[in-house]
């Protein structure tokens, strides 16, 4: 049963020594409600798009999972997550499949349900469009009671669009574990089911607040009662304001206990986050944080690395001074504190993502403030992976395991390097694209083109992205991206394949993909196999038929300024794990100027004798008669492989750091795609 007890005040201005909502004007929060079900077999693809799509938009972002209609329906042991709310959205729209959602019940092409390959781009398009009204939430539960009190102040910065809003609070839970089908990985029984909606304490709508002018303030205070089962401390409270069934303009969530959007700052981030760097050169970061508590406050500083080179350098200092990391500082009322942090490449590449992050030490339920900062340095090869294809990226990853000056990323990082100039190092892009919509955008477009004009080579590959350029109904191609898959992936979409369309065979012919076995096309999207037909554009030429020899799947080219190869099907639809490799390996072997069997043979042949030997630190190898850029590859007595190393075009000279090896005997050999030539011996002693 629902328990509620509404405190209504309605007043023109936002008077309060602490406030939980900004009266600055906003952008919109991205709201997905995601139609789902435990016996639906797709859903965990949805559930992963809308985990990726929080991690990355964050406090844009906000999900619910609504367990509704025939697949929601449990049998046996089943959870049954349905609620009568849910029921009631899930009829309100005209969901036709499942996982389908509304992302911010915003009607897209007429439609107002939107499968899982619409949310990432509805989503942005969403956070980029201003919001009326500002929502501030606070939550407070009484273990003793199961009293839930939650406390919501909307300010509108314009006045209310059209007709009457409503405001909606609603819980969701997180972490309950049963039931759930998964025609990817198979059925599990323990399945971690995330953002489960589990009851509205509002009406399913929202109340009726009438049509606020700018200026003024809403605020309601709602009591609801547990029910017993529920985890409070796997709970959320989502407060949201829209229209009635339509347009919501605004949404936030906090944890069920004492979970406030209390303000306890602005954190000001440097103006471009995105940067490139260099070995042993600091990059600068400038930014300021202003107290906003009405009082004299404590705050944590902290900056914290995710996936950066464990040897690059980093800190901050606040007001010039070192306060460590983390560290604490005394920002008085009203005052402005400069926070600058320092990145220092070392001759490591990789790519360095920081998050600074600023939390008040007497208000440990508000939100902790964040902003992040990115440098890349020294990557030659990049990979990028869409959002969606996050389990194919071990393939890419794993082909050219060789490559030292490799790093992966996303696309949105790699969109945002590309905008700020910092791709100067990259020399070849890896585009796991996978089955992902939209497949290209405008941004990554634009990205990519100055990219190939300037030099840089292509390989991408995935299902669809031909058919998403092709015009058909439902596809997400523009002007933009249509001109790109023509021009630069010199491609001409002929048909959508089929699971007709069921093995692959290179082109026997190829210099580069000639030798690559046939393999069987892996149903890894179950029955939603699309191989793709296409056909090349001069000057490309075809790399790979499927199993009828008229159908082209994959072509290569080379222009004037670049190399690309495009696959219209994944190296994650391989059978056979060593051809999806070979996909990825022999691209990027054809970036770096191995073109045949024979010209590798010859190549491998000229690697010169190691020395001194024996060495205790450095061993320098003769590589100037190793032709094109290869690897050294260096082994020791039972054949595992314990060192690596690229060679560029123009060395003479590779030398090996060999300080980390123990006492022994190794092998060196210069390798590529298609084997290793003679190796060399060496001794390690110290």
């Amino acid at each position: 049963m629902k328990k509620t007890l509404t405190l209504l005040a309605l007043t023109p201005t936002l008077a309060l020594a602490q406030s939980l909502v900004s009266t600055a004007p906003q952008n919109r929060t991205a709201l997905l409600e995601e139609f789902t079900g435990v016996n639906c077999g797709y859903c965990p693809e949805g559930h992963e798009i809308a985990a990726n799509l929080e991690a990355t938009l964050k406090d844009k972002f906000v999900t619910i999972s609504v367990h509704a209609g025939g697949y929601a329906v449990p049998s046996g042991g089943q959870p049954d997550f349905r609620t009568e709310d849910g029921e009631a959205i899930d009829a309100a729209f005209t969901v036709g499949g499942y996982p389908s959602g509304t992302v911010n019940r915003h009607t897209v092409n007429g439609e107002d349900d939107l499968d899982r390959g619409q949310w990432e781009g509805v989503s942005n398009e969403m956070i980029a469009m201003p919001s009326p009204v500002n929502i501030g939430v606070e939550s407070s539960f009484d273990e003793g009671t199961n009293e839930l009190t939650v406390h919501v102040v909307a300010y509108y910065t314009d006045a209310s669009a059209a007709g009457n809003d409503r405001l909606s609070v609603l819980v969701k839970e997180n972490h309950i574990i049963g039931f759930q089908a998964d025609y990817t990985n198979g059925n599990q029984p323990n399945y971690d089911h995330m953002a489960v909606l589990r009851d509205h304490i509002t009406e399913t709508w929202g109340e009726d607040i009438g049509s606020p002018v700018a200026g003024e303030t809403v605020e309601r205070t709602y009591t609801y009662t547990v029910p017993a089962g529920w985890v409070p401390a796997n709970c959320e409270v989502v407060a949201l304001v829209g229209e009635y069934q339509e347009e919501v303009y605004q949404a936030r969530e906090v944890d069920m206990i004492g979970g406030t959007t209390l303000i306890i700052g602005a954190l000001a981030g440097d103006a471009t986050p995105y940067r490139p760097g260099q070995n042993a050169s600091n990059t600068v970061f400038s930014g300021s944080f202003t107290n906003a508590l009405n009082a004299d406050e404590t705050y944590l500083v902290t900056l914290t690395s995710a996936g950066s080179p464990a040897s690059w350098v980093s800190g901050f200092t606040v007001n010039g001074t070192d306060i460590g990391n983390p560290g604490t500082v005394l920002v008085t009322n009203g005052a402005t504190a400069n926070i600058d942090v320092q990145i220092m490449p070392d001759a490591t590449p990789g790519i360095g993502n920081y998050l600074l992050t600023i939390a008040s030490q007497t208000n440990s339920g508000a939100p902790i403030l964040e902003t992040g900062y990115h440098v890349i340095s020294g990557v030659h090869d990049l990979i990028v992976t869409h959002t969606g294809a996050e389990p194919h990226e071990v393939i890419y990853n794993d082909a050219i395991w060789y490559q030292p000056a490799k790093a992966l990323t996303t696309k949105g990082d790699f969109t945002a390097f590309g905008l700020a100039n910092a791709l100067v190092d990259v020399n070849n892009l890896y585009l796991n694209v996978s089955w992902t919509f939209p497949s290209l955008t405008d941004d990554e477009v634009g990205v990519l083109t100055a990219f190939m004009d300037a030099g840089g080579n292509l390989m991408i590959a995935g299902q669809d992205i031909g058919w998403d350029q092709s015009g058909a109904t439902g596809t997400y191609g523009t002007a933009v991206t249509q001109a790109f898959y023509t021009d630069y992936m010199l491609a001409d979409f002929v048909d959508d394949g089929s699971t007709t369309d069921n093995s692959v065979n290179f082109e026997d012919a190829d210099a580069v993909f000639g030798a690559v076995p046939n393999s069987a096309i892996n149903s890894v999207f179950a029955a939603n196999s699309y191989p793709e037909r296409i056909d090349p554009i001069e000057p490309a030429v075809p790399i790979l038929r499927y199993n009828t020899p008229a159908k082209i799947g994959g072509l290569r080219a080379q222009t004037a300024n670049y190399k690309v190869v495009y696959f219209g099907v994944g190296p994650e639809q391989m059978t056979n794990v060593n051809v999806g490799r070979a996909m990825v390996q022999l691209s990027h072997d054809w970036f770096y100027g191995v073109v045949s069997v024979e010209e590798f043979d010859a190549a491998m042949a000229n690697l010169g004798q190691p020395y001194p030997s024996p060495a205790s630190d450095v061993v320098n190898i003769d590589v100037a008669g190793v032709e094109g850029a290869s690897f050294l590859e260096v082994a020791d007595v039972s054949g595992r492989v314990v060192l690596s190393q690229g060679v560029g075009n123009n060395a003479s000279i590779a030398m090996l750091n060999v300080s980390g090896l123990s006492n022994g005997l190794y092998s060196v050999r210069a390798r590529g795609t298609n084997g290793s030539g003679q190796a060399r011996v060496f001794e390690v002693l110290r």
